[in-house]
């Protein structure tokens, strides 16, 4: 079986080959020997560490390791592995053009191994726990629950909607399972411009709820609609919702924001352990940070006279050290002087929050990459103070500090 990245960039490559063996397996360091031979038929394995060792959910025991390889027109990244579980097994062989690449997939690539022989969740089986918002009603489509709340009046129409999908065993990556669900639910439906994250928030329940929207996403015949995927996360299991809010009206109605965040906020996932999911690696959010605004005004009078100019310009410089160390600096220009605050000490992620040693936290609501800007990372706007972006448009203006990586 092969296995190939069809998104890879041109010149880039990720191939994943799986050979099982016929009838009874050997013993496992056999099965990665076996695994060497393959490469030798490609050319040169020069090996980079020792071979590691790990288990899968389902009870496969696994051996591997990393090292480059030479062939006659190129140098690549190899990673060979042998899979074994009772008398059956095989080799993995996996191939990339460079560590970026395959640093790329190393998610996709562990959840598939990790998840090997994993008693998967019932499929097809909706069994969310929530309650439906007043004013909305629950039908079904192709046995999936559909929450709706629509007007046709003369002066409001529009139709929201939230489809809830059967829950799925967690993958490896909350990130990359939550980017899996928008390219099954959104990309072959409508047109966007966003790339995923996805945003995270720590919900009333306990549970984690990975989402992200896209407010003038446009369908097949053009029209135009905000869709939305939340991804419901806990003790090891997961339940995605699509959201679909049509017609311009809805944007009025100040329930639906409510509604939505009540619901997300009290849905549970039976039959999941009490395992919380972790948000934030502090590992990732190491770098430079950086982001600046400026909003133009003016003083007028009660008459509307000129009376002076109130633009001002802020800019916040955030630098979190993989030591743990940081510096931080806020900046504010204006007509009515320059704002200069600064300073330093020690970090840490505590669970939803970027914990500053001199006595400051800021919301941790977000962090990704985009192809166009680079690597960014979502903070609330004030330091002590709770904030939570909107359900139904995460990326509106004035929500949260959008801060992006030297």
């Amino acid at each position: 079986m092969v296995y190939t990245a069809p998104e890879a960039a041109t010149g880039k490559f990720y191939v994943v080959m799986a050979t099982a063996v016929e009838g009874k397996a050997g013993s496992i360091a056999e099965l990665l020997d076996a695994g060497r031979k393959m490469v030798a038929e490609i050319g040169t394995f020069k090996s980079a560490a020792d071979v590691k060792r790990a288990k899968s959910d389902g009870g496969w025991d696994n051996e591997f390791v990393l090292g480059s390889l030479e062939s006659k027109d190129r140098a690549m990244l190899v990673l060979i592995m042998a899979v074994k579980k009772g008398d059956e097994g095989g080799s993995v062989i996996v191939l990339s053009d460079s560590v970026e690449t395959m640093t790329k997939y190393a998610d996709s690539f562990a959840a598939m191994i990790q998840g090997l022989g994993a008693e998967p969740a019932k499929a097809g089986v909706v069994d969310l726990q929530y309650a439906v918002p007043d004013g909305w009603t629950k039908t079904q489509v192709n046995g999936f629950p559909l929450l709706v709340k629509e007007k046709n009046e003369e002066y409001t129409k529009y139709r929201v909607s939230l489809l809830i999908f059967p829950t799925e065993n967690i993958g490896k990556s909350i990130r990359e399972q939550f980017v899996g669900y928008w390219n099954s639910f959104v990309t072959p439906n409508y047109t966007t411009k966003i790339a995923p994250i996805p945003l995270v928030s720590r919900m009333k329940s306990g549970h984690a709820c990975a989402f992200d929207a896209e407010w003038d996403a446009k369908d097949k015949n053009g029209g135009v609609a905000c869709v939305a995927v939340y991804m419901i996360a806990h003790g090891g299991k997961v339940v995605p919702v699509m959201g679909i809010f049509s017609g311009t009206d809805w944007t009025s109605d100040k329930t639906i924001e409510t509604d939505v965040a009540a619901f997300l906020d009290t849905a549970k996932i039976p039959g999941a352990t009490n395992e919380r999911v972790m948000l934030f690696d502090a590992a990732n959010l190491s770098g430079e940070w950086s982001e600046s605004s400026t909003a133009y005004a003016n003083y007028v009078t009660r008459a509307g006279v000129y009376a002076g100019d109130a633009t001002i310009s802020t800019a916040a410089y955030f630098t979190l050290g993989s030591d743990g160390t940081y510096m931080r600096t806020l900046m504010a220009v204006g007509a009515a002087g320059n704002i200069r605050e600064k300073d330093s000490g020690t970090w840490s992620v505590d669970d939803d929050e970027l914990v500053l040693s001199k006595g400051a936290r800021y919301s941790l609501l977000g962090y990704g990459a985009d192809p166009k800007v680079g690597r960014f990372m979502v903070l609330g706007n004030y330091s002590n103070q709770k904030a939570r972006l909107k359900f139904t448009n995460p990326r509106g203006i004035l929500q949260a500090m959008w801060l992006r990586a030297k």
